[in-house]
């Protein structure tokens, strides 16, 4: 079979993989530096940050349309040129998606990938990482039970008596403020200071292959699901709020989401923090201590219950196929980044609740 690639094509190819493998370097050589990466996320935080500032005129998410489409464009293209030219039409598009990714992954490894390279969230804040005892995660659990209980009776409810916030632009600039002045100020000065978008089109599928919430480093945006469950959202917009401030790391970018959220004015930021952050002592202490999780989770108030049910029912309606595979693939990607227990790098956090409330 006699192949016919012009040589604007075979120049795609090449550009490709060479901007790959630049990508790939560039994530490789800052992660052996470590700390001594510092010009290196520096400019990565820059460029990102001026993307952010540039695609910030637009009210809804760049990204999505970017990825709705590239992919149809990625179709279209492939599809005319096999049938234009058959097997080298295909090959000819083969070439233009190596440059798109080549393109696409070193933005992405010089924006973000890099960011994993930098000092721990831990030395920043001054906290001691590391095991704790199963009595000083079910003290830490009590506390945030009990810390928990309280702000369920401050925040707004619904009429069947669930979790009811502002509207997310309130959350989002609630979020912004927390960061701006709190624990968290030296990382906000690092950003864009633009707070996350919230999805428009496509959070049903984010929802399907269980994702809440992305930082895409092409645009500079964070981005937050349309079809969270309440008590997930102003944790997450200060998940995603944290990786775009150069926090990489799942367990950081959760614990940073954490205390931004405590130390808020606004009570249904804290209580969503509180929420998500006992979820974790939860998890954790339920496979050390059974029968002190009990006693715990014996203690919760009945419309933490009520929110803890209303968020099970909500994530329930998505098990399946699909979302076990959207769960793997972002399992791969958390551990090519360098975080080897992948997904489970979420609740990972445990280990800094325990010495926040022990320093606290």
């Amino acid at each position: 079979m006699k192949i016919n690639l012009s040589r604007k094509e075979k120049a795609y190819g090449l550009a490709g993989l060479l901007l790959a493998f630049f990508g790939w370097g560039w994530f490789k050589v800052s992660a052996g530096l470590g700390i001594a990466a510092a010009p290196m996320r520096a400019v990565g935080q820059g460029l990102g940050n001026q993307l952010c500032r540039i695609w910030s005129i637009f009210p809804f998410p760049i990204s999505e349309v970017v990825w709705i489409g590239g992919i149809a464009a990625a179709i279209i293209v492939t599809v005319m040129l096999t049938v234009r030219r058959g097997f080298s039409g295909f090959l000819g598009a083969v070439c233009r998606l190596l440059l798109a990714g080549g393109v696409i992954y070193a933005l992405f490894s010089v924006v973000f990938l890099t960011q994993y390279s930098a000092p721990s969230l831990a030395d920043h804040l001054g906290l001691e990482g590391g095991k704790h005892s199963v009595d000083e995660l079910a003290e830490t659990a009590r506390k945030v039970a009990d810390e928990l209980n309280a702000y369920a009776q401050l925040v707004d409810r619904d009429a069947e008596g669930l979790f009811a916030p502002e509207c997310y632009d309130i959350l989002a600039e609630a979020v912004q403020e927390s960061y701006r002045t709190g624990s968290m100020q030296a990382l906000y000065n690092r950003g864009a200071g633009i707070a996350p978008k919230e999805g428009v089109l496509l959070s049903k599928v984010m929802s399907w292959v269980s994702i809440t919430g992305y930082y895409f480093p092409i645009t500079g945006e964070s981005i937050v699901s349309g079809d969270l469950i309440e008590t997930s959202v102003p944790y997450t917009i200060a998940h995603e709020t944290a990786h775009s401030f150069g926090i990489g790391p799942e367990k950081e970018a959760n614990f940073a989401a954490f205390l931004s959220c405590v130390e808020s004015k606004d009570p249904s930021l804290t209580y969503s923090a509180l929420f998500n952050g006992y979820i974790s002592l939860h998890n954790a202490l339920f496979n050390a201590d059974r029968d002190r999780w009990r006693e715990v989770y014996g203690s919760l108030s009945r419309p933490v219950l009520d929110d803890l049910a209303a968020k099970s029912a909500h994530l329930a309606q998505y098990e399946g196929k699909l979302n076990d595979f959207g769960s793997s693939v972002n399992d791969a990607y958390i551990k090519s980044t360098g975080q080897p227990d992948g997904v489970r790098s979420y609740g990972l956090m445990v280990d800094l609740l325990i010495s926040y409330y022990t320093n606290r």
